[in-house]
């Protein structure tokens, strides 16, 4: 599973993870009741997030290791990236 930091129609955004954007935009309005896209973020409507973040639309339970725990404090910042730009990632 891929996670995604979505803005929403109405400004408001999450993180909510899926096999590709799609599936993440699909999961996110369904759970949600809102529209992924728009916003007062026009250009910023999904974009990849190396770890999960608050607040969590939908996570994937992995049947071992279970769900990942929100390490990215700063996901606006992150989002768009394939790991952490901080120095000291989030996670650590």
């Amino acid at each position: 599973m891929k996670g995604f930091w979505i803005t929403f129609t109405d400004g408001t955004t999450g993180y909510c993870e899926g096999g590709n954007e799609f599936d993440a935009a699909q999961i996110a309005e369904k759970i949600s009741g809102k529209k992924v896209g728009g916003g007062p973020y026009k250009n910023f409507t999904m974009k990849p997030l190396p770890y999960p973040a608050k607040p969590i639309i939908w996570q994937f339970d992995h049947p071992v290791t279970g769900k990942c725990p929100p390490f990215c404090y700063k996901p606006s910042q992150c989002a768009g990236k394939t790991a952490c730009p901080q120095n000291y990632a989030c996670s650590e």
